[in-house]
């Protein structure tokens, strides 16, 4: 079974891509400039201490090195995501490393003409890569990627701030990384504040307020989302019993779970398995994301829909306006010769 999950690499183009479900919680901090569209539902994404809900064909592009994470509101949410190569920019602007910039769609300008380009494109790549790897897809491929990139650096261009360092300065890329990383590694396990301020090398007040500034939540959160996201990944895939699945992902017992899961999820544990059971999609895990499968027929739907668009759609729409006008002016004429007849 073939999957939404690609990476390429030619000459100087370098991209992965995917579709996933989105989980309970996901936080990332890498090193390309990633480009995220909502398919369906809604999510809460926390972005440079700024949080807000993002809906469906919403699009968010986010610069490298700034920490973000997506909280699922709805079952069977998913998204695509586009994730430029770290160098790609940079060989053509060489200060692009120290650009920080945030842009993103809502009610306001979701269908102008930049994000409905951005969605087309995106669409193309990935059905070009479903389609398979002939010479023919490969060019079509590198063209909407350039056309992508072109469009996106354009609208960075606009909104960029430049920071010699896109982290906090008061606190070093290694040691962040490292309380992260253990985290994500023990949160299975009892895990205290002090414990990660002391890997950091800092103290609790200020590894508190860093966590809170840098990803929109409390270190106590970020913990409780982590074992949230293991748990409805084990509930959606496996036949564990809700008790052991509890217990593997770090809670104290079935009560402080269930509390957690329904404050959350506003259902229960064996509920949201039910549920999702039902659903019945396809998907396959990789670094805690449901990858979609190709074969899903409402996904391929979405991507079909946003290919009405052409890039001359503008071009076209300006010289309907500019022979209306013209129509308009022949009409004055018309009316004024006709005048001075009579």
């Amino acid at each position: 079974m073939d999957y939404f999950h690609y990476t390429y690499k030619h000459n100087h183009i370098d991209f992965s891509s995917h579709i996933y479900k989105v989980s309970t919680y996901h936080y990332n901090w890498h090193g390309e400039t990633e480009i995220l569209i909502l398919l369906k539902g809604r999510i809460e994404m926390s972005c440079n201490s700024e949080v807000f809900t993002m809906e469906p064909l919403d699009t968010i592009i986010i610069s490298p090195q700034v920490g973000h994470a997506t909280l699922a509101l709805e079952e069977d949410t998913t998204a695509l995501v586009i994730h430029v190569g770290k160098n790609f920019f940079q060989q053509f602007d060489p200060n692009f490393s120290m650009y920080q910039f945030m842009v993103r769609s809502d009610e306001t300008n979701r269908y102008n003409p930049f994000f409905t380009s951005v969605r087309y494109h995106v669409a193309m790549m990935m059905l070009l890569m479903v389609d398979g790897k002939s010479p023919a897809n490969q060019l079509w491929l590198e063209h909407h990627y350039l056309g992508l990139a072109s469009d996106v650096y354009s609208e960075i261009e606009a909104v960029k701030s430049i920071h010699s360092n896109t982290k906090p300065a008061d606190m070093k890329e290694a040691a962040f990384d490292k309380m992260i990383a253990y985290i994500d590694e023990n949160y299975q396990q009892k895990i205290e504040l002090e414990d990660i301020a002391k890997i950091g090398g800092y103290n609790v007040n200020y590894t508190s307020q860093f966590f809170k500034r840098q990803l929109g939540v409390s270190f106590l959160e970020y913990v409780l989302r982590l074992r949230l996201r293991e748990a409805t990944v084990s509930l959606a895939n496996s036949t564990d019993s809700v008790a052991h699945i509890a217990i593997n992902c770090g809670f104290a017992d079935i009560k402080a779970f269930n509390v957690a899961f329904k404050k959350h999820f506003h259902t229960t544990p064996s509920e949201y398995r039910k549920q999702a059971k039902e659903l019945g999609r396809k998907t396959k895990l990789h670094d805690w994301k449901e990858i979609i499968s190709t074969q899903e027929e409402d996904i391929m739907d979405l991507l079909q829909s946003c290919l009405p668009y052409q890039p001359e759609a503008r071009e076209t729409v300006e010289l309907d306006e500019a022979n209306q006008k013209l129509e308009d002016v022949k009409a004055q004429l018309e009316a004024i010769v006709s005048k001075l007849k009579s």
